[in-house]
């Protein structure tokens, strides 16, 4: 009993970590400079987040082919996700949108959070959570880095922005660590984790595409210089939001 106890409170200090970048979203008179920087960051931590959970689903093919049942699986929801996605007018012009656009991050990262915390609780009700506390730990500190692409979008809203909306968004990020570590201590399967993670891949491509867009068109000057130099931020904070990414999810996987 003590077991589960402690894996589920160390699934609300995984899950509840997204808080931390909370001031970010309500920081003030940011410049251009800096908010193209902190958006590429996230699309760094995004295209990490994409590629690992892909990496892990493709770890459950194995060396199957493409009519394997578990990849079709995958394949479907993540093509009608994505699809639906991309389909209605209000996603045309991201920029207009930033609600939906954060709402969409902290989907795909709660669905992949959700996996995490299936693959935590189980662990726990197997008895080697002692085994797994350095990787909650990882996993702690990746979430951090996690809350930082839903607040980007909303950061452009800066004084119409209502912190009821703003909570509500971690928590659709954050909760799913616990719903998951719940469900895990008592059920497990590969299929539910190859679903969900096709639903996270989606979102997080969606994203990902949505704030590249976004930094292309605010990084846009009649001055070739400064258009250049906001390009390479864009491209110099992918990199620096990819490496981050990769550095924490070491911590998980050491």
């Amino acid at each position: 009993m003590l077991n589960y106890l402690l894996t589920i409170a160390i699934s609300f200090a995984m899950g509840f970590s997204v808080f931390l970048s909370w001031p970010i979203v309500f920081h003030k008179n940011i410049s251009l400079r800096k908010m193209l920087l902190y958006n590429a960051i996230a699309i760094g931590v995004l295209v990490f987040l994409l590629m690992d959970i892909y990496g892990n689903v493709a770890a459950i093919f194995g060396s199957s082919t493409i009519t394997n049942p578990l990849e079709i699986i995958f394949i479907v929801p993540f093509v009608i996700t994505f699809m639906f996605f991309i389909y209605p007018k209000s996603s045309r012009d991201p920029e207009e949108n930033p609600k939906r656009t954060s709402l969409l991050a902290a989907a795909g990262i709660g669905f992949q959070n959700l996996t995490e915390g299936l693959v935590f609780g189980s662990a726990g009700a197997a008895g080697q959570l002692p085994i797994y506390l350095l990787s909650a730990i990882g996993f702690t500190l990746q979430n951090v880095t996690e809350g930082f692409p839903i607040a980007m979008p909303l950061m452009r809203l800066k004084g119409k922005l209502e912190k009821k909306f703003v909570a509500g968004a971690f928590l659709a990020g954050g909760i799913p660590t616990i719903i998951g570590t719940l469900i895990g201590l008592v059920f497990f399967s590969n299929t539910f984790i190859i679903f969900f993670d096709a639903l996270a891949c989606a979102s997080i491509l969606y994203v990902v595409l949505v704030l590249f867009h976004v930094n292309i068109n605010r990084g846009r000057s009649e001055n070739k210089n400064e258009m250049s130099h906001h390009m390479w931020l864009t491209y110099g904070g992918i990199l620096v939001g990819f490496v981050i990414a990769y550095v924490l999810n070491y911590l998980v996987v050491a």
